[in-house]
């Protein structure tokens, strides 16, 4: 039978195993009985002192070396026990012995290149060999050398397949390959050849508490301890099991008594350190943590911890890179990934927050499963992010997870909201005031959700039950105010929206509220003024920004003073980047480039580390180019793109620029490097067949838009693009057959699309509806073929077929505002002014621009309230003077509503020059009636 051998016990273990007094000289035996007691008592410090007593009264002595050499490994001093070890040799000592403790030395040091190179493997001997070949595979393992780690346990073995160290090697391997069940196993087949492997007791324990069986593993620890009960660590993993049960009393008793025989310990320093977090005693465990800084990411959890530690004592920066380091060595820990992502969110990172959790998410796969709290937290990061459509797809699957979660619920209907599906968002609601009935924020939500989804009987039924106290919350005000607007009662909009600020001195709702009011009463200065107060509270609402930057914009009437305020506002937040963009593009469209340069390079935008990403340099590459520096133009379009390589916007960008400096190639190399990596987007396809064909002409770009249509990866939208170029060339009759045909080949409602477009361009109006037909035979609620055939019907007076499909459309989208003005523009032209006002009512409220003024306007004059009609037709004459296309229908509606308020001579003004011109439009002959009429006094 091959002879078994094992690495050295500890002393303990070697006294009981037959070590006894009597072998040793005279001299060294009371130190030796002195060390054993030491030992039994779990003193490794004093057993270690005695046994140095012990090696100086008899240095000859073997024996005493060799039980100061595992005494000192039992403390972590491995310099100590590499020395005696070598010494025991040069006296005799056991070769397989000696020299097991000695490559333990080694690896106890992390001399883990040392060892491969001062121990080579040594295969004709058995026994030693089997020992080195187990140490080996533990350095190789160490250094991350799987392979050669696997060759050293092979032979390992097969040296000496019944000793325990080769499958204690191999439990380690099995291990680092992520295999517990056979780690497990080789532990206990380490256990079968020697019982009393503390080291393969240790593997078993630490195995049975990592699947769970924590009360099994711990008894497993409790064998190693009652063999040596000095054991540092065994007592270090009784604690980790003690922890996981709870007990954080006794995990502390025995961390304490592990730095008493060790103090230099770092496992017992990091587990005194969680046991000091979990206490709450952060400054004592930040006191841990640093002491074994260098070390620290030998720990699993290190990080983690230290994060945690960092957070709590508001060292955020630190707490911040210690969990992204933890997160970078363990992606699949959610903890590290949801404390990551927080951090981000408390820094106002929410993009970097949301990238965190999705990339969390994609490694989980198709078939993973998050819980409900991670989708949550992506959910607040996209919301934060002003992505609502992407919140509240998030918040939906945190929400199907947990459905009695009130939080979850009522950040879904607020995402729903704010993307615009305010049916979704009422079913949130409805659904979270089910859970809880008394919650007066959600009931002003479903109400302002009940309004903006067309159901103002159901918006006032939530706003009577909040009770009169309860109405004087911001969010019912503002939706109260929202309410009357609506039905143009613009006095007491006026004053609900006045009791808000009163009650909530700082509601943005409110003043956008006014300045909606004050827009609609032809007070464009007071409007501008509440817009600016709610930039100078809010500098990043985008509805604000909006309006301010379009009044600015050069040729509106308002242009000056509109510039003015926004300055204003970006004066008032240097570092805020939202304005800072509005502003630059208003000096960019101005003509002042170096302005806008001046804005884009200040110190504080590039201060804030907010503003990091594509935009900043993208808003200056479009100033550089604009002041003709088209050098540095490309190199801000190149920076854009190395803040974000997956921006459309800013390759496509890049690319321009690079193909007006007259490298071709090198533009469309920048298209095709974003198409590898994205085959199927469209833009990125239309970017690259428009380079190909300024290039190298029509014939070459069509060449190119087949190859691609040909590749899978690029589509369903490549089959689009020969279409496009043709469309693009105006040959529409050749673009729709070509839609036509890539149909065929790859059905896609976006084909039927753009042929029944073409053909409309082509003047086929007719032919044009049959492709919208088509699709609607096979998708009969798709709302963008809907809205085409009734655009279709109204220009082939087919009044009756529009109507019922932009009723389809309003049914299923309650808050699209373009088919609710059309329809009610239908609904009044046969005479049902009642029910045409209301639905032209909701399509203002929705979206104020000039069709929607137009046609509530006109709705409001033949509803005998001319003088509110004038205030509308008057911003819709207004806005299309300042975007350069007048309407001459527009200003014959306002010249008849001038003349029923009773402004004959304003009215006489604004119809003259609309007739000046021969230009037919609808009404022309009405106009010209009227226009005799005012010339002659009636």
């Amino acid at each position: 039978m091959t002879r078994r051998t094992a690495l050295p016990r500890p002393l303990a273990m070697a006294l009981v195993a037959g070590l006894s007094v009597a072998a040793v000289a005279p001299a060294v035996a009371q130190p030796l009985e002195r060390a054993r007691a030491a030992q039994a008592k779990g003193d490794l410090r004093t057993a270690q002192i005695e046994l140095r007593n012990a090696v100086r009264d008899d240095p000859r002595s073997p024996v005493a070396r060799m039980a100061l050499v595992q005494a000192s490994l039992d403390v972590g001093d491995g310099a100590t026990a590499e020395k005696e070890a070598r010494t025991a040799l040069e006296l005799g000592a056991d070769q397989v012995q000696a020299t097991a403790a000695l490559l333990r030395a080694y690896l106890v040091q992390n001399r883990n290149n040392e060892l491969l190179r001062d121990f080579p493997p040594q295969p004709d001997k058995p026994a030693l060999g089997a020992q080195i070949a187990a140490a080996r595979a533990l350095a190789q393992l160490s250094l991350n050398r799987q392979d050669e780690a696997a060759a050293s346990v092979a032979e390992a073995l097969k040296l000496n397949p019944n000793a325990s160290e080769p499958h204690t090697a191999a439990a380690a391997l099995a291990l680092v390959k992520g295999d517990r069940a056979e780690a497990e196993a080789e532990a206990d087949r380490a256990l079968a050849a020697d019982p009393n492997s503390i080291e393969a007791l240790l593997r078993k324990g630490t195995l049975q508490m990592a699947r769970g069986a924590v009360r099994e593993g711990a008894e497993t620890v409790g064998r190693v301890l009652a063999l040596a009960p000095g054991n540092i660590p065994a007592r270090l993993a009784r604690a980790e099991a003690l922890m996981a049960a709870g007990d954080n009393a006794g995990a502390r008793r025995d961390v304490d008594a592990a730095l008493a025989s060790q103090p230099g310990s770092a496992a017992a320093a990091y587990l005194r350190a969680s046991l000091f977090a979990r206490s709450g005693d952060w400054r004592a465990a930040d006191d841990d943590l640093q002491r074994i800084q260098p070390v620290l990411a030998n720990f699993p959890e290190g990080f983690l911890i230290q994060a945690l530690v960092k957070r709590a004592l508001n060292q955020t920066a630190q707490a911040e890179d210690s969990a992204r380091r933890y997160v970078a060595r363990r992606p699949e820990d959610v903890r590290g990934v949801k404390l990551l992502a927080g951090l981000e969110m408390e820094a106002q990172r929410p993009d970097a927050a949301a990238g965190t959790v999705t990339r969390y998410l994609s490694r989980l796969g198709p078939q993973g499963q998050a819980d409900a709290d991670t989708y949550d937290l992506l959910g607040r990061a996209h919301a934060a992010a002003r992505r609502p459509r992407e919140a509240a797809e998030a918040l939906t699957r945190a929400a199907a997870l947990s459905p009695q979660d009130t939080g979850i619920l009522n950040r879904l209907a607020a995402a729903r909201l704010t993307a615009g599906d305010a049916r979704g968002a009422a079913d949130a609601a409805q659904k979270s005031l089910a859970v809880q009935p008394d919650q007066p924020t959600v009931r002003e939500l479903l109400a302002t959700a009940s309004m903006l989804g067309g159901n103002m009987g159901a918006a006032s039924a939530q706003l009577e039950q909040l009770g009169p106290e309860g109405r004087r919350g911001e969010a019912a005000g503002v939706t109260e105010g929202t309410l009357k607007l609506t039905k143009l009662d613009v006095a007491g909009a006026r004053a609900s929206y006045e009791a808000v600020l009163r009650d909530h001195p700082d509601s943005i709702g409110a003043r956008l509220g006014l300045a909606r009011v004050a827009s609609a009463t032809g007070r464009p200065e007071e409007a501008e003024k509440l817009l600016g107060e709610v930039l100078r509270r809010a500098p990043t609402n985008a509805d604000a920004l909006a309006q301010l930057g379009a009044a600015a914009r050069p040729g509106s009437p308002r242009a000056v003073p509109a510039r003015a305020v926004l300055e204003s506002v970006q004066a008032a937040a240097p570092g805020e980047l939202a304005p800072a963009l509005a502003l630059a593009e208003v000096l960019i469209r101005s003509n002042e480039p170096a302005k806008a340069l001046e804005l884009l390079d200040s110190q504080a935008l590039r201060a804030n580390g907010r503003n990091r990403g594509p935009l900043l340099p993208m808003a200056r590459s479009e100033a550089l180019a604009a002041a003709g520096r088209m050098d540095e133009a490309r190199e801000s379009a190149r920076s854009a793109l190395a803040e974000d390589p997956t921006s459309v916007d800013a390759r496509i960008r890049l690319a321009s620029l690079t193909s007006r400096g007259g490298d071709a190639r090198g533009a469309e190399s920048v298209i095709q490097e974003g198409l590898r990596n994205t085959p199927a987007d469209l833009r990125l396809q239309q970017a690259y067949v428009a380079l190909v064909k300024q290039a190298r002409g029509l014939d070459a770009a069509l060449a190119q838009a087949d190859r691609l249509a040909s590749q899978t990866s690029a589509l369903p939208a490549a089959a689009a693009l020969r279409g496009d170029l043709l469309a693009g060339e105006n040959r529409m009759e050749e673009a729709a057959r070509a839609y036509a045909a890539a149909n065929e080949k790859t059905p896609n409602p976006g084909l039927l699309l753009r042929q029944s477009a073409a053909l409309r361009s082509a003047g086929k109006l007719p032919e044009a509806s049959a492709p919208l037909r088509a699709l609607l035979a096979r998708q009969p609620d798709d709302l963008s073929a809907l809205m085409a055939l009734a655009s279709l019907d109204i220009m082939q007076r087919r009044y009756t077929e529009a109507e019922a499909g932009l009723a389809k459309v309003v049914e299923r989208s309650p808050n699209d505002a373009v088919a609710l003005n059309n329809l009610a523009w239908l609904v009044d032209r046969r005479g049902a002014t009642a029910q045409a006002r209301e639905m032209a009512e909701r399509a203002y409220a929705l979206s104020q621009n000039p069709d929607t003024a137009d046609t509530l306007g006109w709705i409001l004059t033949r509803a005998g309230e001319p003088r509110l009609g004038v205030a509308l037709l008057r911003q819709s004459v207004a806005a299309r003077e300042a975007a350069g296309a007048p309407d001459p229908s527009i200003s014959w509606r306002l010249a008849y509503a001038l003349r029923q308020a009773g402004d004959r001579d304003e009215a006489l003004r604004v119809l003259t020059p609309a007739l000046a011109t021969p230009a037919a439009f609808d009404g022309r002959p009405e106009a010209e009636r009227l226009l005799a009429d005012l010339k002659a006094g009636r």
